[in-house]
Parts: C-alpha cells; structure tokens; sequence
C-alpha cells in the first residue's frame, strides 16, 4: 500500500497531464511559501493538498497510511520542541520540562513539513520518474558549476527507488510475521531482522542497476525531452506567480 501511494500511478487527470517542469515548480514555491506560513494557512495548505490528492485519484486516506512513519517522525519533532524550548511551563510538574511556547513551535513546525511532505507525494504520484528527471535536467542546465545531467538521473534514480525499497520492506516484514518474529519483545532485535536484510536487498538492487546501466551504455549524451506548454500549463504558472507574489506582500 505504501509503495502504491508513494509511487507514480498512470491517470488521465488535470494533474497528471501537466507539465513536470510547472509541476517541480509548484512544489518550490509552495515549499518557499509554506517556510513562512502561519498555523491557518498552513491549515489550508493540508486541505488543499488532500483535494488535490484526491482529485488526482490518490485516496487521501491511504496516503497518511502510507506515511505513518514520516508521522511518527513528526510526533518525535513537535516532543522534542516541546521539551527543549524555553518559556512557559505547560504543566506543573518539574521533572517534565515542557513549554507552552514549545509546544506552539512543535505544531507549528511539524505541520508546515507535514505539508510539504504531502505536495511532495501529489509530485511523485502524478508524475513520472522520467520526467521529473527532464525537469530537473532543464533547470540545472543554465548553471555552468553543476552537472546537469548527473543529478537529475540520481534524482530520478531516487523517486523510482522509494516505491522499490518500500515495497521490499512490505515483503520482509510478511516473511518475519510467518516466522513469528514479530512475537519478539525486543524490538531491537526485530529491527535487526528487518534492517540487515532490507540493506541487502537495497544494495544489491542498486549494484544491479548499475550494471544494467553500465551494460546499456548509460553517458553523458542521452536524449532530451521535447517540453511543450499547454492552456492548463500557463494557468497554472500564474496560479504560482500569484501564490509567491501574495506570500510576499502577506
């Protein structure tokens, strides 16, 4: 489930039909914006980007199940803030040193990358990994200091290895639970079960690409893509440059 929500997925929608550059694009200055954000745009930012999930066809649902650890994370930066920010104490107990002040910092925190997180996956569930790595490709080829052509391909290595890595883990962790692993009360222990063979796993699929790479006589000099900007395209530019220019002035 996880590996189907993170991925892309073929759709004839809006969204999908846009172009990858406006799309990579969006996701900047929305995360430019979102930096910068107070608790009820940030509000709005998580509705709007569950609509746009589900108008996409991605059930917003399963795309928090399918982030359940991100979530995790999340709950572990917003305590951390809480008991590390100075000010006033949330409850009266000294041996627990949390703020009133770091709590609203935590909050805050957490759901501005809780936010980003979400525009990120309508980008990979929308787009394909080939194109992703055109538009990258395409933003970085006026900088003179950076190879272009390697980072996008990493980039689009990386968006194509998520779902795989995912996906894998899904299958280990079947195989423990038939083999009574989970049973375990150390959880160090099933940690260890878990991670040393997904590390393998990882490994030896990305040696594997590689040599599938090296074999195909992956270079420097491959196509490029042939980019072309529709109506929706255009609309949706301006929909940005009204975003950022609103951010700015608000």
């Amino acid at each position: 489930m996880a590996a189907l929500a993170l991925g892309y997925q073929p759709e004839n929608t809006p969204l999908h039909r846009l172009d990858a550059r406006v799309k990579l694009a969006g996701l900047v200055t929305v995360s430019i914006v979102t930096l910068q954000a107070g608790m009820p745009a940030l509000i709005l930012g998580f509705f709007a980007a569950l609509g746009l999930l589900y108008w996409g066809r991605c059930a917003p649902l399963s795309c928090l199940q399918a982030m359940k650890w991100y979530l995790v994370l999340l709950g572990c930066v917003l305590l951390a803030r809480t008991l590390t920010t100075p000010g006033e104490p949330l409850v009266e107990f000294s041996w627990l040193p949390a703020t009133r002040q770091g709590l609203s910092a935590g909050l805050l925190l957490a759901a501005r990358l809780l936010v980003i997180a979400l525009f990120g996956l309508l980008l990979s569930f929308t787009t394909r990994p080939g194109h992703i790595r055109a538009a990258v490709e395409w933003f970085l080829r006026p900088i003179p200091a950076i190879p272009h052509r390697q980072v996008a391909t990493m980039i689009g290595l990386l968006v194509r290895f998520i779902p795989v890595i995912l996906t894998q883990s899904a299958e280990l962790g079947e195989a423990l639970r038939a083999r009574a692993i989970d049973n375990r009360r150390n959880p160090l222990r099933r940690l260890i079960y878990l991670g040393l063979p997904l590390l393998r796993r990882t490994f030896v699929t990305a040696d594997r690409l590689a040599a599938a790479m090296e074999a195909r006589c992956y270079g420097l000099h491959g196509t490029s893509h042939h980019w072309q900007l529709t109506t929706a395209d255009r609309l949706a530019i301006a929909l940005l440059l009204i975003l950022m220019g609103s951010s700015l002035v608000f």
